[in-house]
């Protein structure tokens, strides 16, 4: 498995007795822009957050970089550290500078002084074009531009994979732009991203990998070309409804 980075088996998970993920299995390989696409409620979220255990599994197995991942602090802490998560409404610390919100894992993960993460997240933060920003605090950014302090401080840990839940669905409109842009470039760069989202033009032209999902369950897992030629009623229903909602 030396070029897979996640391989999920058999995941359930249960809520009492709503049962939200149904067996699923999936692998991701280094490189790779997995979409996930799904009406809500498809389970999409939960999916995306069994990965690093914010949310444990009923059953099922996940492996991370060959590490099978269990409830054990541990191993969740390290395999934390090497996955991105970037948030639906941003989560950034008011109190905190832009450059401090990217540096403040690199201090409390990765035990640097704050000099030194400093100067790693100001390269972050010029990675996601917010150079003129660093000094600013949350409330004086947009949406957008939360949204990328958010993808700075998931980049600076130098993560193996990253996580995107539903990044632009906080955003008015005009904001989601400067997001996909960024995430569009990560893509170039080769990163590894799982992306949580109803952005259909990202799917088609970004990502190598769709996963539809429905009711807890996978009903395709293919390349882009495939999934938006597909004969599927369930899949044709959902395009067309994300249309109309456009």
């Amino acid at each position: 498995m030396k070029d897979t980075v996640l391989l999920m088996n058999n995941i359930c998970k249960s809520f009492g007795s709503t049962c939200v993920l149904r067996n699923v299995s999936f692998k991701v390989n280094r490189g790779d822009v997995l979409v996930i696409l799904g009406r809500s409620g498809a389970g999409k979220t939960t999916l995306l957050r069994t990965i690093n255990y914010l949310i444990e599994p009923n059953s099922g197995e996940i492996y991370f970089n060959d590490t099978k991942v269990i409830n054990n602090r541990q191993i969740i802490r390290s395999v934390r550290s090497k996955i991105g998560f970037v948030f639906q409404n941003f989560n950034l610390i008011s109190h905190l500078s832009a450059i401090d919100n990217v540096a403040l894992p690199l201090v409390k993960v990765k035990n640097m002084n704050w000099r030194q993460a400093r100067k790693q997240a100001e390269k972050a933060l010029i990675d996601v074009e917010l150079a003129d920003k660093t000094l600013n605090y949350p409330s004086q950014l947009s949406g957008g531009q939360q949204q990328r302090v958010g993808i700075a401080r998931a980049l600076v840990m130098e993560p193996d994979l990253l996580l995107f839940d539903e990044p632009t669905s906080a955003l008015d409109p005009s904001l989601v732009g400067e997001v996909m842009n960024v995430m569009r470039k990560l893509s170039l760069l080769g990163k590894t991203m799982i992306v949580v989202t109803h952005e259909i033009r990202f799917a088609e032209n970004t990502a190598n990998r769709i996963i539809f999902m429905e009711n807890g369950e996978i009903i395709e897992d293919t390349d882009p070309v495939s999934f938006f030629n597909s004969n599927s009623v369930e899949i044709k229903g959902f395009l067309n409804s994300v249309s109309e909602a456009v």
